[in-house]
């Protein structure tokens, strides 16, 4: 057990140092919008999954804490963004105007709005990055844990903002035209994060 708790440690440290490192030389990109999508907390989930994916294929090392982490972490992602995107669909759309589909760029497309081509290119990428990780983790969903993972969980999303942004202001590389509180959305996320965990351990 010991073993297995210092290699999901390890994992999550390294991750962690990757953030400064991530966001210093991301700024040298000189395209906004995958600039800011480099170092959206989604993508993190994935370079964990990747980093996960790695480690099993190359080291035959099969840390339950780690998937069972990144299957938490990947469900409460998927859990806010739909949140978010009941609440408002304005707030996903909003940059939908400064937004250039890849779809465009072949004619067969070109009979399409690009609105529509847009629309569509987020409902594939919702699948692939939000709804693809719990699928393929969801085993992982119904372990019990051996440690509490909640304060895990926090800690990394904190750790994000904290590399990411130093400070609260987390909508800048999401909706840079959001006016809202961000204070009030981390408390948000952290409230809807204790909750799904704590439903998620009520259900085993």
């Amino acid at each position: 057990m010991n073993n297995i708790y210092n290699q999901f440690e390890i994992f999550l440290a390294t991750v962690i140092i990757l953030m400064p490192i991530m966001k210093k030389y991301s700024q040298f990109i000189t395209i906004d919008i995958i600039r800011r999508k480099i170092n959206q907390y989604t993508n993190w989930n994935i370079l964990m999954i990747i980093m996960n994916s790695a480690i099993y294929n190359f080291f035959s090392i099969d840390n339950h804490l780690i998937s069972r982490f990144i299957a938490i972490n990947s469900f409460q992602i998927m859990s806010l963004f739909h949140l978010f995107l009941l609440y408002d669909r304005a707030i996903l759309f909003c940059l939908m105007d400064d937004a250039n589909p890849i779809l465009l760029k072949h004619k067969i497309f070109s009979a399409i709005s690009k609105t529509n081509l847009v629309r569509f290119e987020y409902f594939v990428v919702n699948i692939i990055v939000h709804i693809l990780p719990v699928y393929y983790y969801k085993d992982y969903l119904v372990l019990k844990d051996d440690i509490n993972l909640f304060q895990y969980l926090i800690m990394f999303k904190f750790m994000w903002v904290l590399n990411i942004f130093g400070d609260f202001n987390i909508t800048s590389i999401y909706v840079p035209t959001f006016e809202g509180c961000n204070v009030k959305l981390i408390n948000l996320v952290f409230i809807i994060d204790y909750i799904s965990y704590k439903l998620i351990n009520y259900f085993l």
